[in-house]
């Protein structure tokens, strides 16, 4: 079986849809007899992020900002649609996988003329998505337009449409495909590597009693619009009510690259330690007792809540980046807030189960790998590929 993955994602970036990608990748090469995938090239070795059984082939964008705005304009919003078609027959694979809607448009309907079967992985639910990163508006409004026609046809036309959460899944349905008539599917989300995180990591002790000593972290992508619609209103209006319940309290912030807004607003607190890129961030989240998420736009699944999880600690985040972690609210792990209340009624609710130690790392980390760790993604893979008869090789 020889599979073709397309991504417009940068596989060196730092960011969640990097890291999802590499995963995915990954997952795919680990299956198919030969993975050959094509990304956006920017002369960086990227070998160390993706595994030695994918075959690379980068492509070069040169075009200027200016010509790359005109072919959004004019629906080129994959701008390797027509360098890549050549090369994909060239491969002649079984199987041809789109890394987001994005990346199939201009594509999907020519490969589906030459047979082949056809696979898109949601990161989420795009148009969702671009409303909360909040693009140039110059770029934004017939991006927007394009995209939402490239997310309809990649659901219709795709054999087997896989999503990272249940939520994101219902949202295609009842945008683009309310007779359920596509193949969709939640796969999630994984580590991208089976050396990563495994039970050799876990920690076998319960959380500390620290009764007023308790380190919070938060951790994300700092200067992005994400960050600053959300964790600067939570600096703002939750944080002075956690001080106020633990004033010994310390706060991590820690991420890359983060705004001046941002390093302002930390420096009015002497509780905050503000920590840009830092160099290993499971260190620095393993410091804390209770990770804290407020993102609170965009969709699809916050891969910075899987480091808290990861850690063995327990979660506090907004609803919006609660999808994706039903097991852990169900195991009373996660907690989930919508505003000021229920943010202090859940913290104190964690802060209260840290006391009587009800939080055991090491049951958190076992659950964490027996669904986020590479081979129980491998392993989801196989099995919904298999139930879908989208291939028909032994694995």
């Amino acid at each position: 079986m020889k599979i073709v993955y397309l991504s417009n994602n940068f596989i060196e970036g730092n960011g969640g849809g990097n890291f999802a990608t590499r995963a995915f990748v990954n997952a795919f090469s680990e299956i198919a007899n030969e993975c050959i995938l094509f990304y956006p090239d920017k002369g960086q070795n990227i070998k160390e992020f993706v595994s030695e059984k994918t075959i690379l082939k980068g492509i070069s964008n040169t075009n200027s900002n200016l010509v790359k705005l005109f072919k959004i304009y004019t629906g080129k919003i994959n701008w390797y649609s027509t360098k890549v078609l050549s090369l994909i027959k060239t491969y002649n694979p079984d199987i041809v996988i789109f890394d987001g809607s994005r990346t199939s448009f201009g594509l999907i309907k020519k490969i589906k003329s030459q047979g082949k079967k056809v696979i898109t992985v949601h990161h989420n639910y795009e148009i969702e998505y671009f409303k909360g990163t909040q693009p140039p508006f110059l770029w934004r409004i017939p991006f927007m337009f394009y995209m939402k026609i490239a997310e309809r046809d990649s659901v219709i036309l795709s054999d087997l449409n896989l999503t990272l959460t249940d939520q994101d899944l219902h949202l295609l349905q009842f945008h683009y495909d309310t007779q359920k008539v596509a193949n969709i599917e939640k796969l999630g989300c994984f580590e991208s590597d089976s050396t990563i995180f495994s039970y050799e990591n876990i920690v076998d002790q319960n959380m500390l009693n620290l009764k007023n000593n308790l380190c919070f972290v938060l951790t994300g992508s700092l200067g992005s619009y994400q960050t600053e619609i959300s964790v600067l209103p939570f600096l703002e209006n939750e944080y002075p009510e956690l001080i106020k319940r633990f004033p010994q309290s310390k706060l991590i912030i820690a991420g890359s690259n983060p705004s001046n807004k941002l390093t302002t607003i930390c420096s009015s607190f002497p509780s905050i330690e503000l920590i840009p890129n830092p160099e290993n961030m499971q260190e620095v989240i393993d410091q804390a007792d209770i990770y804290i998420c407020p993102t609170c736009v965009g969709g699809g699944l916050k891969l910075r809540v899987m480091d808290g999880l990861k850690a063995g600690l327990p979660v506090l985040t907004h609803s919006v980046s609660a999808r994706g972690y039903d097991d852990f609210i169900k195991a009373g792990i996660l907690y989930v807030y919508y505003d000021k209340n229920s943010f202090i009624t859940n913290l104190e609710k964690i802060v209260a189960g840290i006391h009587i130690n009800k939080f055991n790392k090491k049951m958190i980390q076992e659950l964490y790998i027996s669904l986020f760790s590479f081979d129980a993604g491998v392993t989801r893979l196989k099995k919904i590929l298999e139930d879908k008869q989208i291939l028909n090789t032994n694995f």
